[in-house]
């Protein structure tokens, strides 16, 4: 669209099925059963009020602000077949194992003597509602309300009717265990009605349910309660029907239709469904911060049958959640040499509430003819379509033709191609700053610090090394190797990471009293880690100002826990250190009398 200086959405139109077209079956092998794409657009651009984002657009162009409008169409597979898995099989390499395809679903319906119904599914729900459904689906075939329903999802695979298709994925609970539950419950429904039909002397087929009574349409003056007909093949087998099994226990297998294995090319129908989703979203890029804000999110989907409204829609507000992450915040951040950079919550962001605004949700319903129930899945649709629609709408607000997510406000100011500004005047300057040792993702840090001793005492117990020794926090031993160079073993714990560092330390750039520099690496099971810095010292009246400098690149699972993690905990290791060092200079380089807790660490080989 944008090559051809066309408008984006004229050319998703375009290219859309028509409704005479379904069911259609796709060139790569999807046959897709139902869908009406040209509704579900129209209904998304008038509910989501299209013509004033675009006015909104224009106006906010001519004054200079950074307003663009993207959209996103995506046909939504849902329940897999599992003859897709083999195709990273030879054909040849098929055909010795045998076909594999279908996408079997199993359910259990059953009515105890006293008319409790329990429903077993196979989908192993992880919070999305299917119980709720399930239970809704069963009280509408037999007349009962949800709560009179029981649905157990802890399947067990020794007793419970299960299939290599279980699970919870593929957005396949409303398409096929939703609708194995209603076959399960229409063939208890049948069973019942039979029994009612014979104790009324009714015709079976004008049995009805409602209102947990079992009652003829012709002859509503006769009605048996729900209860009294399923009690009836528990407690009284000898008066059913001739030919009927005493009991009420359904169990259902269902696959769907068309669900065939690879040919020798690898076309396959992998899903029994798809549905259709269209979204617009309309963002406004600051021109200071270049954060992008959402200003509206329209997402229309087409789902087939919608068995709960409220359910649909808490799930599609998780994938919009989602995929706002996967747009704007969420990425996997690695150093040059391969350290894990974003291994906790702290780098590593996700959408909270106040990131996720409220998306308008638009519904259409084509129902599948494929599907027990007519339902498609959509659970993950905005995971597909939200990162994208998100970002040809920032693609449209910056004017490039090419964007890569997340779009954080570093790449955001990569995209628009200004250089980084100059520092202003009145920054506070750092002098001889140590750059980061190269080649590494390092920490940098300054800062400074008043002792209560001279500049003389504090040098020389930065040159002592049984006085630095226990100084430093977490130091087992601090041992000369020549002339300014040190050994030294040292734990350093970050969060829930701690570490033992095999070390080696140099000083240089010594000018005593007032600075000296060093540098060293280090080496554990967790990692390695390498850094350098510069101390200075500035007599004070009644003592002495410490100020310092220092990188430091820390690589392997201490680097996982995160750079602010990292820099907390380096923070409170030099307040630790500082109020060491004062001690042990203002006292002359003689360490503090230990407490007798202390003294056993020390005599246990553990330095306090």
């Amino acid at each position: 669209a944008v090559e051809l200086n066309l408008d984006p959405l004229d050319v998703i139109r375009r290219n859309l099925l028509t409704p005479d077209v379904f069911p259609y079956r796709a060139p790569a092998g999807a046959f897709i059963g139902s869908g009406n794409y040209q509704e579900s657009i129209a209904l998304a651009c008038s509910q989501g009020r299209l013509d004033e984002l675009l006015e909104r657009r224009a106006q906010a162009r001519v004054e200079g602000r950074l307003y663009g409008i993207g959209y996103t169409a995506v046909v939504e597979p849902s329940i897999s077949n599992m003859g897709y898995i083999t195709t990273v099989m030879t054909a040849e390499d098929r055909a010795k194992a045998g076909p594999k395809n279908g996408a079997i679903a199993s359910a259990t319906v059953s009515v105890d003597p006293l008319g409790s119904v329990t429903v077993i599914i196979d989908s192993v729900p992880g919070g999305q509602g299917h119980r709720t459904a399930a239970a809704q689906v069963v009280a509408d075939v037999l007349g009962l309300d949800t709560d009179d329903v029981i649905v157990n999802t802890e399947l067990d695979t020794q007793k419970d009717a299960w299939s290599i298709a279980a699970g919870n994925y593929s957005s396949r609970f409303a398409g096929a265990t939703a609708g194995s539950v209603h076959l399960a419950a229409v063939k208890i429904r049948e069973k019942m009605a039979a029994i009612a039909a014979d104790i009324l002397k009714q015709p079976v087929d004008t049995i009805e349910f409602a209102d947990h009574s079992v009652f003829s349409r012709v002859d509503s003056g006769h009605s048996l309660r729900f209860h009294r007909v399923a009690g009836t093949t528990h407690w009284s087998p000898g008066t059913l029907p001739e030919g009927m099994a005493p009991g009420l226990r359904e169990t259902v297998f269902w696959t769907p239709p068309h669900a065939d294995a690879p040919d020798e090319h690898d076309v396959i129908n992998s899903s029994a469904a798809y549905g259709f989703i269209f979204d617009i979203c309309a963002v406004e890029v600051d021109r200071v911060t270049e954060q992008v804000r959402i200003d509206r999110y329209v997402t229309s989907h087409d789902a087939g049958r919608i068995l709960n409204p409220a359910l649909a829609d808490g799930q599609i507000r998780g994938g919009f959640a989602q995929g706002i992450g996967a747009a704007l915040l969420e990425e996997y951040d690695y150093a040059a040499d391969g350290s894990f950079l974003s291994g906790t919550f702290a780098d590593y962001l996700v959408p909270t509430a106040y990131e996720v605004p409220d998306p308008i949700i638009v519904h259409l319903e084509t129902p599948s003819p494929f599907t027990p129930l007519g339902a498609k899945g959509l659970g993950e649709g905005n995971n597909m379509s939200t990162p994208v629609c998100i970002a040809n709408a920032v693609a449209d607000a910056l004017g490039v033709a090419d964007v890569r997510l997340p779009l954080t406000p570093s790449r955001i100011h990569a995209l628009r191609g200004i250089p980084d500004p100059q520092p202003s005047g009145t920054s506070r300057q750092v002098v001889n700053q140590v750059p980061p040792p190269a080649g590494d993702s390092a920490l940098v840090m300054s800062g400074a610090v008043d002792l209560p001793a001279p500049p003389e005492r504090v040098f020389a117990v930065l040159l002592d090394p049984d006085a630095l020794a226990s100084v430093i926090p977490g130091c087992h031993r601090l041992e000369r190797m020549g002339e300014n160079r040190f050994s030294a073993d040292i734990t350093i714990g970050v969060g829930i990471v701690r570490a033992r560092y095999r070390a080696e330390i140099e000083l240089g750039d010594l000018k005593p009293p007032h600075q000296l520099s060093l540098g060293g690496k280090g080496i554990s099971a967790l990692g390695s880690a390498e850094g350098r810095g510069t101390v200075r010292l500035v007599p004070l009246e009644g003592g002495t100002r410490l100020s310092y400098d220092y990188a430091v690149s820390v690589s392997g699972k201490v680097a996982a826990v995160g750079g602010r993690m990292l820099e907390g905990a380096a923070r409170i290791i030099l307040r630790q250190m500082f109020d060491r060092l004062g001690r042990m200079a203002s006292t002359g380089g003689v360490a503090p009398r230990l407490s007798w807790w202390r003294r056993v660490l020390v005599w246990l080989g553990m330095r306090p």
